[in-house]
């Protein structure tokens, strides 16, 4: 084996929060980008999905990568029972220490109570996804989530904290944070606020700030002078923001005859309330409330700005800011900041240096602080341009997030072996970089196919590595089977080449004699998960699955069409009949005599019919089913042509139809099943569908799931699946 590569290999982390998209987080989804910049595969996992009416566009992929669950459901009450069989006194300990701890609280006692099956499902479905830390952000129901998960999946986890998790919300929080392997705090602040309240915990929190990517405001530096002067907040509309504050400085300064408007950026429950007293003070045609905006939008209005305000408030019940993002984004646009000196404000701002800070709540001295800045203009730029070197030099996303990994991968479990070794033979330039991460491994009969994530220095790169391995029956060693494999691809790139969505991946590497190819990864989802998803899900999620299959026939169809020879298939046909004979041979010993002499003489009868007129040659996938097939709603893309060759357009079709009728072998899903199978058939076109072979090849595919299915161990899904092929075998 070659001499492995200094790459560091990362495997996947999940990023728990409680609600997700939110307009008002956007600095945890510029965190997991980073993170994935930086080679870290992240693992979304929200609690509840959430469907906000403005939505940030790089919140988008994301929406459809999340790991989005239920509240119940019969997976969830699987994963319980089957952690209650496991071990049923640590499953009643975990649930009395979580209730216990939030019962001083009936609202959080129910929504504990309601939450505890998900996050045992969840630890259950991230321990099989090779998860290898949880990072929760915030101390309330994502660290409780992450302290379920470590406990029965022995994952280690860390949480961020960052604001009301720790100023009100503060159930079990000593219990949550003592579990974690390092706990980060946002802020100085926060930091010595936790200490002095649970001294045992100070060794294990860190300050790491959350950050931005001030590129992304360079379009905003001061420009010339504007006409009306212009304060802009950013914020949501809740009492800790002290909105009202400023509203009342904005009556104060118009009375003074200062000229100015401003516009408060954000939603929240203060919105009618604050809409009230802008009318009262008769402030309607200076002060205006835009609502929630996305990033783009934001940073534009920064761009026309003149000061940024930010008026906060601790709230009656103890709310109050971390270091408001919104700050950051305005000091990284150039822009004099005016906002209270509380919590860790001060630790962005230094006061009379990158902006003037006045104490919570004080009108006065909030009114004098913006006349300042407004009747300065060239203080005001030099404010602004310390801000910018300040967020350049202390907050820039990309340094913070390297630290918060430093941290992570100390924790983080080596990768396998296998994996190590593969990336180390594969020879491939793009695996020079310092960090890659292992998004997932999937271990076949005959090869092992990593999901990696390479960074390029602009973003991640998605690819796989494929490493083909000895199995008993082999038509060929390992470096043939590869390098078939690769030059597959590389002929079908023409055939699929301007055919808009559909293809196959494109092959980066071969290294034969190691028998390891790299490929760009397929976009999107693999249609059996799509399938199974659609199953229970409703008819939104069916309507999908029925589009996914129709292009997939599509896609079969153009395979099928571009490959076709002006040959007879006699001794395909002959091929597939003495397979199926095999695959009957094998697993007889499980089957009734009077069964199995009836499906011995079907295949013989089968095969007669279809003697005569064989069909034309084509180029078949040899292993064409849904688990082989990555869907989007614009894109189909095949995978693994190990077994590509030239064989009967049937056996393909047949494959594929076999699966989705195994899939939806369930009561109450005929309808969907026969829904599905007519949008194949639509897209590969009924009339290509030789009827003979396709009857062989059903029979056929039929039997060699049921061999499969003869190999796995008693229970009552094998058992389900083995009745469901017999089902199908005894159609006519």
């Amino acid at each position: 084996m070659a001499e492995r590569s200094a790459a560091a290999l990362r495997r996947p982390v999940a990023v728990l929060l409680s609600r997700f998209p939110l307009v008002t987080e956007t600095f945890i989804l510029r965190e997991v980008i980073e993170m994935e910049r930086q080679g870290q595969p992240v693992r979304l996992v929200p609690l509840i999905r959430e469907a906000p009416a403005t939505v940030h566009p790089e919140a988008l992929p994301w929406m459809r990568r999340a790991l989005y669950t239920p509240l119940l459901s019969l997976a969830i009450l699987a994963a319980n029972a089957r952690a209650v069989r496991r071990d049923p006194s640590l499953y009643a300990r975990l649930l009395g220490r979580v209730l216990l701890g939030s019962a001083g609280s009936p609202h959080l006692f129910a929504r504990t109570l309601a939450l505890f099956p998900k996050c045992v499902y969840l630890a259950e479905r991230l321990r099989q996804e090779g998860i290898a830390h949880v990072h929760a952000h915030f101390a309330t129901h994502p660290a409780l989530a992450a302290l379920v998960i470590s406990t029965l999946a022995r994952i280690p986890y860390s949480v961020t904290v960052h604001a009301h998790d720790i100023f009100v919300r503060r159930a079990l929080l000593p219990e949550k944070l003592e579990a974690a392997s390092f706990v980060r705090a946002i802020s100085r602040f926060n930091r010595d606020f936790l200490a002095a309240r649970y001294p045992e915990l100070a060794g294990k929190i860190e300050v790491i700030h959350t950050g931005i990517d001030p590129a992304g405001y360079a379009a905003a530096l001061p420009a010339g002078p504007a006409e009306v002067s212009t304060l802009l907040c950013v914020a949501a509309l809740k009492p800790y923001k002290g909105l009202s504050v400023l509203v009342e400085a904005c009556r104060r300064l118009r009375n003074d005859g200062v000229a100015f408007r401003c516009e408060l950026v954000g939603e929240g429950p203060e919105r009618a309330r604050l809409q009230s007293e802008i009318l009262r003070a008769r402030l309607q045609d200076r002060v205006r409330l835009a609502g929630a905006l996305p990033q783009q939008e934001v940073a534009r209005r920064l761009a026309d700005a003149t000061v940024f305000v930010l008026p906060s408030v601790v709230a009656p019940d103890g709310q109050m800011e971390g270091i408001p993002v919104a700050l950051m984004e305005a000091m990284a646009a150039g822009r004099p900041v005016v906002a209270s000196a509380l919590s860790g404000i001060p630790e962005l701002v230094t006061d009379g240096e990158s902006g003037l800070l006045v104490p919570p709540a004080d009108v006065e001295r909030l009114v004098d602080a913006l006349r300042t800045l407004l009747s300065d203009p060239a203080r005001a730029r030099r404010m602004g341009q310390r801000g910018r070197a300040t967020v350049e030099r202390e907050y820039r996303l990309n340094r913070v997030v390297g630290r918060l990994l430093e941290r992570i991968d100390a924790d983080l479990v080596p990768a396998d072996e296998n994996v190590l070794d593969a990336v180390a033979a594969a020879g491939w330039p793009g695996f020079s970089t310092h960090a890659i991460g292992v998004r997932r491994v999937h271990e076949g009969r005959d090869s092992t196919a990593a999901e990696l994530l390479v960074p390029n220095g602009t973003g991640p790169r998605e690819v796989v590595l494929k490493l083909h391995r000895d199995f008993a029956g082999q038509s060929s060693p390992p470096p043939e089977r590869t390098r078939h494999e690769f030059e597959t691809l590389c002929r079908l790139q023409d055939v699929f080449a301007g055919k808009r969505g559909l293809g196959v991946p494109r092959p980066l590497h071969l290294h034969a004699e190691h028998a390891t190819l790299v490929l760009d990864a397929c976009a999107g989802v693999p249609l059996d998960g799509l399938l199974r998803e659609a199953r229970w899900k409703g008819e939104a999620t069916c309507r999908d699955a029925v589009a996914a299959v129709g292009r997939t026939g599509e896609w079969l169809r153009l395979l099928h069409g571009s490959t076709a020879r002006d040959e007879p298939g006699a001794r395909a046909v002959e091929d597939v009949a003495a397979g199926a004979r095999a695959d009957l041979a094998a697993c007889i010993t499980g089957l009734p005599p009077a069964v199995a002499g009836r499906l011995a003489h079907r295949v013989a009868i089968l095969a007669d019919e279809a003697r005569p007129w064989p069909p034309m040659l084509v180029g078949r996938h040899g292993d064409f089913w849904p688990g082989n097939v990555y869907v989007t709603r614009e894109r189909v893309q095949v995978i693994d042509f190990e077994g590509f060759g030239e064989g009967l357009a049937a056996e393909d079709v047949a494959r594929f139809l076999v699966q989705i009728d195994l899939f939806y072998a369930y009561p109450g899903l005929a309808a969907t099943r026969a829904a599905l199978r007519a949008a194949f058939l639509d897209g590969y076109g009924r009339e290509r569908v030789e009827a003979s072979s396709y009857a062989l090849c059903r029979v056929a595919s039929a039997l060699q799931a049921l061999r499969r299915a003869s190999g796995l161990p008693r229970g009552p899904r094998p058992w389900w699946r083995r009745r469901a092929i017999l089902r199908l075998l005894a159609e006519r």
